[in-house]
């Protein structure tokens, strides 16, 4: 009967033991927000808003990020599609109670954004922020990066097209088509021009601008790719200054383009950026994703689905994808322009371009 008594009272501690020891790993796990005490994710019926483009960049970052982060936190996540001007205008506008909490812009815009305090600086520790190219861990979050260079009708234009000074061939004369001002294509091919001919922009500008002239009459300046593509199958258009991923899409399409990265100066580069608002209320739902954004994942989703080269450098491709991306060594040949003194022109020289260049 002793030892009845003895086994009982032995197998009665060990399961209070044990039940403490359960208590305090509960209170660990609430006390490091990691799961709630009733297994609730942090961000419960939390809503996201984020401003970006629309069409295929909506589809596959819907697939790729918001989709996963709303069926694994029951958050809501809700896009606001536009275009860049718009989002930046509500971001200054709203600075101390932004509407956006997540914005979408491109290289300058963004880290304009950051530097007027109206945009929140990186967070270096991201899980996925050490994977990103210098040139993306600053003025925002890079998402994904594209190269500006020359898309050409291979069937109409008699020699390939190498070099930016090639668009000056007599040939392509009245041919040659850019985008409407302003915007990144023209403020860096006003750049590019300069450097291309060894003009000085802050003591030639007038030279430079006579110099795209030169290429008028101009067949169209485009804000419409599905316009411009089918100029260029038609002949109405030859060449035009644009970006990687855009051509190789409608190549994918079966147009009779080749798109290439010139030389002399080479391609530029252009950066669409991630920043997050800088009074938001959802800063930490903001954060992760932001971090799924520019993770291995959602990035080979944009290189693969749309052609948009990866900010991340541990993402990898097949050959046939790699060839329609800024990808590897290729990243390292992109020219970056001075933004700082182009923002600081950009309305004088939209004025010079309508005057000099659209006029022509």
């Amino acid at each position: 009967m002793k030892k009845l008594f003895c086994l009982l009272l032995t197998l009665a501690l060990a399961l209070s033991l044990a039940a403490c020891g359960g208590s305090k790993e509960r209170d660990a796990e609430d006390a490091s927000g990691n799961a709630g005490g009733d297994g609730a994710s942090p961000f419960q019926d939390e809503t996201l808003v984020v401003g970006v483009w629309g069409g295929t960049i909506e589809s596959v970052l819907r697939e790729s990020v918001v989709t996963p982060m709303e069926e694994e936190f029951g958050c809501n996540i809700e896009l606001v599609l536009g275009g860049t001007s718009e989002r930046k205008a509500k971001m200054y506008a709203e600075v101390d109670n932004p509407s956006m909490d997540v914005l979408f812009l491109n290289i300058y815009e963004s880290k304009q954004a950051v530097d007027d305090g109206v945009a929140q600086e990186v967070d270096s520790s991201l899980s996925n922020f050490g994977s990103l190219y210098d040139f993306a861990q600053t003025g925002g979050y890079g998402m994904s990066i594209m190269g500006l260079g020359i898309g050409y009708n291979h069937e109409l234009v008699t020699e390939p097209i190498t070099s930016w000074k090639d668009l000056w061939r007599e040939e392509l004369k009245g041919k040659v088509a850019l985008s409407t001002m302003p915007g990144f294509e023209n403020d860096a091919f006003i750049a590019l021009t300069a450097q291309a001919w060894g003009l000085d922009l802050k003591t030639q500008e007038d030279e430079v601008f006579a110099k795209i002239a030169e290429l008028g009459p101009f067949p169209l300046f485009y804000n419409d790719l599905d316009e411009l593509f089918l100029e260029m199958k038609q002949g109405v258009v030859l060449a035009a200054a644009i970006f990687n991923s855009y051509s190789n899409d409608y190549i994918e399409q079966g147009f009779p383009v080749t798109f290439v990265y010139p030389n002399d100066p080479g391609a530029i580069l252009a950066k669409d950026t991630i920043v997050i608002a800088k009074n938001t209320a959802h800063e930490a739902l903001a954060k992760e994703f932001v971090n799924r954004c520019i993770g291995v994942e959602a990035q080979t989703a944009y290189a693969e689905n749309i052609f948009f080269s990866p900010c991340n450098k541990d993402v990898t491709v097949a050959d046939e994808v790699a060839k329609k991306l800024v990808y590897g060594d290729d990243v390292k040949t992109l020219v970056t322009l001075d933004w700082d003194y182009i923002l600081e022109h950009e309305d004088a020289w939209t004025d010079q371009f309508n005057r000099m260049v659209e006029g022509n």
